[in-house]
């Protein structure tokens, strides 16, 4: 079994910000030949968006952690050649979208949100949204020292950035991280065929249509359908629904929209079909009038929350509830 580094992506707004008592200390645990690294990684992004029209006010982060910690305070992953090493990418950020790559190597993706793949889909780097978690290998065959960082221009400067260390090369000196994401092949929703492991619907066929709305003249106002939650009208449902849900934005800031109690299938964004829909129970929707289309079984009675996963969005309405009975 391969080794797995859990890594986990957070925002702070001030210094270094550091966890306590092992939250970001590696951990191995069993899991059969070989173990499991669990590595908690979060990070910490200068945005600076506030007062645009349409972009509401959004902080500025003057820190990026990686498993609480900023660089030159990150703790190295070390690693053998010739294992195959898995990460476990997690999005804890409150705002951006950080492109992940490793120098030296390409990222095979295999999981999104937990979901598998039918089949690895190599990469240079994963862009991960709010919320969004990724897991994904790489082959170590390249022995020396390397970051691991986000590609965005000022993100590895501002701490985003960890060494990975071969055994025998922990004194070597990397190479300061590239920026920019110029030339690079970068995962996306069409690249990967999801397995079919949603279940199968026994109900009627729902359409719901959400427009995402806010944020106008820098107010902090969110909406769907022009409501802000409590008064959003919740998609009502019958357990073994097929539910279809589109989203459609209207902002100048991306929304990852997530789903509590089940996961869905992607199967266009844009306007564009995809040829292989995955699943995941995240998604983001690009500003200016992106648009993603998603279709779930409703399998999981309960209220559950649909909301974008930017606690400042959330916070200024940009929730509804899928009621499923």
């Amino acid at each position: 079994a391969p080794d797995k580094l859990h890594v986990a992506v957070r925002e702070k707004a001030e210094g270094i910000y550091r966890t306590t008592d092992g939250a970001g200390r590696w951990t191995r645990v069993d899991d059969g030949p070989g173990g499991e690294v669990k590595v908690l990684v979060s990070v910490n992004i200068p945005t600076g968006m506030g007062g645009m029209m349409g972009g509401g006010h959004t902080p500025a982060y003057d820190v990026m952690t990686i498993n609480g910690r900023a660089y030159p305070a990150t703790r190295p992953l070390k690693v053998k050649r010739g294992e195959r090493v898995r990460l476990r990418l997690i999005s804890a950020s409150a705002d951006h979208t950080h492109v992940i790559r490793l120098a030296g190597h390409r990222l095979n993706v295999t999981h999104t949100d937990g979901n598998p793949l039918l089949q690895a889909v190599e990469v240079d780097a994963v862009p991960l949204a709010p919320s969004e978690r990724y897991d994904v290998f790489f082959v170590a065959d390249r022995p020396g020292a390397w970051f691991l960082s986000c590609a965005e221009p000022g993100h590895a400067g501002a701490g985003e950035r960890v060494l990975v260390l071969y055994e025998g090369h922990e004194r070597e000196r990397a190479e300061p991280p590239a920026e920019g994401v110029a030339g690079l092949s970068l995962w996306h929703y069409g690249l990967g065929r999801g397995r079919d492991i949603l279940p199968r619907s026994t109900g009627q066929e729902r359409v719901f249509d959400l427009t995402l709305s806010g944020g106008m003249m820098g107010s902090d106002v969110w909406t769907i359908n022009d409501e802000r939650y409590p008064n959003t009208e919740p998609l009502r449902l019958r357990k073994g629904d097929r539910v279809r849900v589109g989203f459609r934005n209207m902002s100048m800031e991306a929304h990852p929209m997530h789903l509590h109690g089940q996961s869905f299938k992607v199967l266009a964004v844009n306007g564009q079909r995809l040829a292989a829909p995955i699943v995941r129970d995240s998604v983001d929707v690009e500003a200016h009038m992106g648009s993603v289309t998603i279709e779930f079984t409703a399998h999981n009675p309960g209220d559950w929350f649909l909301h974008c996963h930017k606690p400042m969005h959330m916070e200024g309405g940009m929730i509804t509830l899928a009621k499923i009975t």
